[in-house]
């Protein structure tokens, strides 16, 4: 593992893990972590999908806003009314766009080789991403995610939207990922959403075996059923 200074203002750090094997296919797994965390703590996360995906490139982006008196992040300050976190969360997500695309030129692994996993703020931050860049990713994984804004009625995602959420999260409740997966099909995005039972606002193993299942299920969609909308886990 190894953490590299992204050059221009702040110099914004970020973690990369380089391909378990080279003969595998090559992907680019980008992870953007929770609110108050950072790219070090989020590593168990993205060592556990790089085993799903031993051709990848990972990188696991650093949250722009430093918490005072501490060495944990935040990707936009969640305070005061929704139209203003709205624009934060749109604000920061364009920064989030800038590092991708440097990724991948760095890589040479374009959109259609990108995958986004967000957990909580940094999947929120992830969708809103895909939404302003279109051709920036092809799949987002969103977990504990919510959508920063409601869809208009002409705007659809060009990426693949997989939610998956703690049937009992407090922090942020599961309503918001059906509402998300709502407006997300309206618009005609293609999107699935998995609830899974007796689980709160984390990522176990379960819910990385669930997330990379579904990406599995994207990529390789002409060689098995497209997967359901939902489905409830035991």
């Amino acid at each position: 593992m190894q953490a590299v200074r992204e050059p221009g203002p702040g110099e914004q750090l970020w973690l990369e893990i380089a391909p378990i094997s080279p003969e595998a296919p090559p992907r680019l797994l980008v992870f953007l972590h929770g609110a108050g965390s950072t790219p070090e703590a989020f590593a168990p996360v993205a060592l556990s999908w790089q085993l799903k995906f031993p051709g990848a490139h990972a990188a696991l982006l650093q949250g722009l806003r430093l918490r005072p008196g501490s060495e944990e992040r935040d990707w936009f300050d969640h305070s005061g009314v929704a139209a203003d976190r709205a624009e934060r969360a749109t604000e920061a997500a364009a920064q989030i766009a800038q590092r991708v695309g440097a990724l991948q030129a760095a890589t040479g692994l374009d959109a259609a080789r990108t995958v986004l996993v967000g957990f909580s703020q940094g999947a929120t931050v992830a969708l809103e991403a895909v939404r302003n860049r279109p051709g920036l990713a092809s799949i987002v994984v969103g977990y504990a995610a919510r959508l920063a804004r409601p869809l208009r009625n002409d705007e659809r995602l060009d990426a693949t939207v997989h939610l998956l959420h703690g049937e009992f999260d407090s922090l942020v409740p599961a309503v918001h990922a059906r509402q998300a997966l709502r407006g997300l099909q309206a618009s005609g995005t293609e999107a699935t959403l998995d609830i899974v039972a007796d689980r709160g606002h984390s990522i176990d193993q379960q819910m990385v075996i669930l997330g990379t299942a579904r990406v599995m299920q994207t990529v390789f969609r002409g060689r098995r059923r497209t997967p359901p909308a939902m489905q409830r886990l035991h």
